[in-house]
């Protein structure tokens, strides 16, 4: 029927006026249409209510009970399926009197599916698609057809009637337009004589007799300038009270609207543009106060909706266009005015509604009022200094004292409306700071109303106003970065760029508390969105964070400020944690070491700083690994085994890395002519916490015993090839021990790599007599392979570095290539070793070992022939020849090669 009438108006409306007349026309159609519908359905489903009602004898107290009842009889039921929800949450939560619904009962014969002519009948099923098709044939096929066909018929008649008297001038234009004007009136006489007979019958054709009037003064007024201005208006005023009287009456709320509709429209189509804005705003003001009249008897939730409309999109189209700063005294207190109607509508249509509704907010006008209205009071003071700042904490004060009002007084189901004043009133009041030093309200704004709607939608469990929440919130985000200007105020902390953050990342982090809080009645595809709120606060927070630090601090103050911002964050999240169990933080949690170092690593690499300790940052960094050490302590119970100790680990690897890189640093600026010295401050630190670790670490109850595997094994792996990995980095070094005199073995470098491998040995050893737990699943052997091969070449540094101090031979590869001293020194030296290990190896029984003595043997034999026979002198020559074929005599006499063990075959 909504299709049907907008056709009809636009037609009507072509008659009057061709184009303008068309689209007015079609408008009014579509409202009226709309609005029939939903009376006609709601009606139906009031009289189905009542007739259950008188033959179950009593009454029912909730929607449950006469949902159960509907279920048992078919016809209601299927009558009533198509609007109940509607009815719930969209439509009029006012039932009429009960004499009134029985009178509808009694005078209207229940629907059936042979009848007709009868004036509920239905020739067949309502149809509920949307499209023009079965629209049209709803209308006709529903209901008193033969009416309905008939009015349609009529209709057409008239307007071709009309239309040929106009085209062949039989009718002047004044009679024309009588003509209409009784028509319309007849047509509203005739609907309220059959008002109690022919309910939806009687709406239908009091509608169309309000628009048509409507039309007919419009046009007789703006399109033929037969009526004065002053009278059109005065008689579209007439048409506003007449349409709620009549709607009051008949407790019909399309009525209602139309009405209100016709009066906020017609200072638009009787403007001439050059009337007073405050004639315009008094008339609304009445307008409004007929609407909050209405909204103390009816919650009428559309009538109340087309005048917050109405009221805020005209008002904000005139002063796009009229406004001025001088205009600020006579618009201020209009725009006051109508912010507290609709505060007071929304209160009104909570407290309205019927005991199973009561409680269910408004949220177009709860969120929407202050939304509309602050935007529109920032075009009134954006002038002002400080005027935005002063109206959000005023705005601020009025909800929260008007949220305090509503929870003492206790009325019972408006609870949630006070808690969304209540948020309201924090968030305005919070907005007050960064809009009294700075100017992006916007993007406040709407984080803090993005998050205030979601809060609405997880307590109503809607889903649109939760998207809408995170839409808004991520509109608010991008289009504060769009603005992004750093410079903010002169202020720390107290400037608007970094409040602005915050709010934003407040907004984030509260909507995936409350997302997370209430998944078990979310969507599926909801329940992993409070992650995505989480990472959005948390990177608005350490982005307002750091941009404050850097635009304040100077770059040493930078890097131990933002260490302090990640430690104090880390500490909060884990408190929130534990405070809320917020179970998502445990995530980000994990991301305190990484982030620590990359700042250590960013201070590395910036040359003001160049070590991981500048400035002050010795107590952040404390600070930062006792909040770490804390977080493994705290979630122990949470993490996984497998991350606790990589977490461990992790945590001992950072601890180390710092000192280990501080420590050369120091030495190299402190003696920077001292290249040894500096060499070895790469690996004390490293070397004396293994040692601690080997010896003392089991008595430390938590963490190291608690771990002892991690902390004694796979934590020190790490630390082990990285300790001699640094052996073949300093092979370079002449180890020139300025300024001491160099000592074979008692000088700065050897003697670390010296305890450097026996720590290692007694690290092997410990792993052996706990029976290979501590290294996990590393074979050992790799490890004695790789200490072996450091042990040899400590051999060949001593000597090459005696060579080398003691008979000035050029520490360079090529000269010590050429020196027979060193060549034969090798040679003899090398089958020393090689006696050694085999001899050893055949003692112990280790085939594998007595090889490896074998092949280094062999190497000696090897280098005779082609280094030493080719390079050395005669005198050196001899001596490595005869030293070493007494060392192979030897080794072939005392060191006999072992059998295999059992172990070795296997």
């Amino acid at each position: 029927m909504g299709w049907l009438l907008t056709f009809v108006g636009a037609v009507l409306g072509a008659l009057l006026d061709e184009f303008a007349g068309l689209l007015y026309g079609a408008l009014l159609g579509y409202l009226l249409g709309h609005s029939l519908i939903v009376t006609q359905r709601l009606y139906r489903l009031e009289a189905q209510v009542a007739r259950l009602r008188e033959a179950a004898g009593t009454t029912p107290s909730s929607v449950e009970a006469v949902a159960s009842a509907t279920t048992a009889t078919g016809a209601v039921a299927e009558a009533a399926a198509p609007v109940a929800a509607e009815v719930i949450y969209e439509l009029d939560a006012d039932t009429p009197p009960a004499p009134m619904a029985a009178k509808r009962a009694a005078t209207q014969p229940a629907p059936t599916a042979s009848s007709g002519w009868g004036e509920t009948g239905d020739a067949t099923a309502e149809y509920k698609g949307s499209d023009l098709l079965a629209s049209v044939m709803g209308f006709f096929l529903d209901g008193n057809v033969v009416v309905r066909v008939g009015i349609v018929v009529l209709f057409f008649g008239v307007a071709f009637l009309l239309k040929y008297a106009s085209d062949h001038s039989l009718l002047s234009i004044e009679w024309r337009l009588s003509g209409a004007a009784l028509g319309a009136l007849a047509l509203i006489g005739a609907g309220w004589r059959l008002r109690e007979r022919r309910t939806s019958y009687a709406l239908l054709i009091q509608g169309g007799g309000i628009g048509l009037f409507y039309l007919t003064v419009y046009a007789a007024a703006k399109l033929y300038h037969l009526l004065p201005l002053g009278l059109a208006f005065g008689l579209m005023l007439a048409l506003v009270a007449l349409s709620a009287l009549l709607a009051l009456l008949q407790d019909a709320r399309s009525l209602a609207a139309f009405g209100i509709s016709g009066g906020f429209l017609a200072p638009v189509l009787t403007s001439t543009g050059e009337g007073s804005h405050v004639m315009l705003f008094s008339y609304y003001a009445l307008l409004n106060g007929g609407i909050l009249g209405i909204a103390w008897f009816k919650a009428w939730r559309e009538l109340n909706l087309l005048g917050f409309l109405f009221t805020f999109i005209i008002g904000t189209a005139w002063g796009w266009q009229y406004y001025r700063p001088e205009h600020f005294a006579t618009t201020e207190p209009f725009l006051i005015l109508f912010f507290l109607f609709y505060v007071a509508i929304a209160v009104l249509f909570a407290l309205r509604q019927p005991l199973q509704l009561k409680g269910y907010v408004d949220g177009s006008l709860v969120f929407g009022v202050p939304i509309v209205g602050f935007s529109l009071q920032y075009g009134l003071v954006r002038e002002m200094e400080y005027g935005l700042a002063f109206s959000a904490l005023l705005l601020g004060f009025f909800y929260v004292g008007l949220a305090l009002a509503l929870w003492r007084r206790r009325i019972e189901g408006i609870r949630l409306l006070t808690e969304s004043f209540l948020a309201l009133g924090v968030a305005f009041a919070t907005m007050a700071i960064p809009l009294a030093l700075d100017g992006r309200w916007t993007s406040a704004a709407w984080a803090m109303e993005g998050a205030a709607l979601l809060w609405v939608g997880v307590q109503q469990q809607r889903l649109l106003p939760r998207l809408s929440g995170l839409l808004l919130q991520l509109g608010a985000g991008f289009s504060f970065l769009t603005t992004f200007d750093s410079s903010g105020g002169s202020w720390p902390i107290l400037n608007g760029f970094y409040l602005g953050t915050l709010l934003l990342s407040l907004a984030g982090l509260f909507s995936s508390f409350q997302l997370q809080r209430h998944d078990e009645s979310l969507r599926w595809f909801e329940r992993k969105l409070h992650y995505l709120a989480l990472t959005w606060g948390l990177a608005w927070w350490l982005l307002g964070g750091l941009q404050e630090i850097a635009r304040h601090l100077s770059l040493l103050n930078e890097y131990a400020a933002a260490l302090l911002l990640m430690a104090a964050s880390a500490a909060t999240l884990l408190g929130l944690y534990q405070r809320l169990a917020w179970q998502a933080l445990r995530y980000p949690l994990l991301g305190l070491l990484p982030a620590a170092l990359l700042l250590a690593l960013n201070a590395i690499d910036q040359p003001p700083l160049g070590h991981p300790l500048a400035g002050w940052s010795l107590l952040p960094w404390l600070l930062l690994f006792a909040v770490q050490y804390r977080l493994l302590w705290r979630l122990r119970a949470v993490y996984s085994p497998g991350l606790l100790r990589f977490g461990h680990s992790a945590t001992l690897w950072l601890l180390l890395f710092l000192p280990s890189w501080e420590l050369p640093w120091q030495v190299r600026h402190w003696l920077p002519e001292g290249e040894v010295w500096h060499y070895c401050a790469w690996v004390v630190v490293p070397l004396l916490a293994m040692a601690l670790l080997l010896w003392r670490g089991p008595r430390l109850a938590w963490p190291v015993r608690r771990y002892l595997t991690t902390y004694l094994g796979s934590a020190l792996i790490p630390v082990a090839l990285a300790m001699l990995a640094w052996f073949g980095l300093v092979f370079v070094s002449a180890a020139d021990p300025e300024p001491l005199p160099y000592l074979p073995l008692l000088n700065p470098l050897e003697l670390t790599q010296l305890l450097i491998l026996l720590l290692l040995t007694s690290w092997l050893l410990l792993h052996r007599r706990r029976s290979s737990r501590i290294l996990g699943e590393v074979d050992p052997r790799v490890f004695y392979a790789l200490l072996g091969a450091a042990a040899f070449m400590l051999l060949n540094e001593v000597i090459a570095h005696t060579i080398h101090h003691w008979y000035g031979v050029p520490y360079r590869l090529t000269a010590l290539h050429q020196s027979w001293l060193f060549q034969a020194t090798l040679s003899v030296v090398w089958g020393v070793t090689a006696l050694i290990i085999t001899v050893s190896a055949t003692r112990l029984g280790l085939r594998t070992l007595w090889l490896v003595g074998a092949a280094l043997l062999g190497l000696v034999v090897v280098k005779l022939f082609f280094v030493d026979l080719a390079g050395s002198g005669t005198i050196a020559r001899i001596v490595s020849f005869i030293a070493v074929g007494v060392l192979m005599l030897l080794t072939g006499y005392f060191s006999p090669m072992p059998p295999r063990r059992e172990e070795e075959r296997a």
